[in-house]
């Protein structure tokens, strides 16, 4: 049974990560194949967690993964994505900066 520090930990950590999958999605979204963006968060996500966790660390973690529940019912509120927007949107626009200047280079139009 996890303590109440570890779930905590697990609940902030899970609203941090699903609002910064969340800009980053709107970021990267294009209007003509938005299934590509939620694979490559996906496929990106899937790496993060092979490095991360590795295959001796995997089976634990997800035998415990059934019992992790948010104290929202697994539901990420709107006060609570409130609270960290403001970081992760000033990181969303940096990157939709990113993405307008690397489109003017492929089109040729180099800002």
């Amino acid at each position: 049974m996890p303590m109440a520090a570890d779930v905590d930990t697990i609940e902030r950590t899970s609203i941090v990560a699903y609002t910064l999958l969340n800009e980053l999605h709107e970021v990267l979204a294009l209007p003509k194949a938005p299934d590509d963006v939620t694979l490559g968060i996906l496929m990106g996500l899937s790496m993060f967690l092979d490095d991360k966790v590795g295959p001796m660390r995997a089976k634990r973690l997800m035998s415990e993964a059934p019992t992790i529940v948010l104290k929202t019912d697994a539901h990420v509120t709107a006060e609570q994505m409130e609270r960290i927007a403001p970081v992760l949107r000033a990181f969303g626009e940096h990157l939709k900066d990113l993405r307008v200047k690397a489109e003017r280079q492929l089109d040729g139009r180099v800002a």
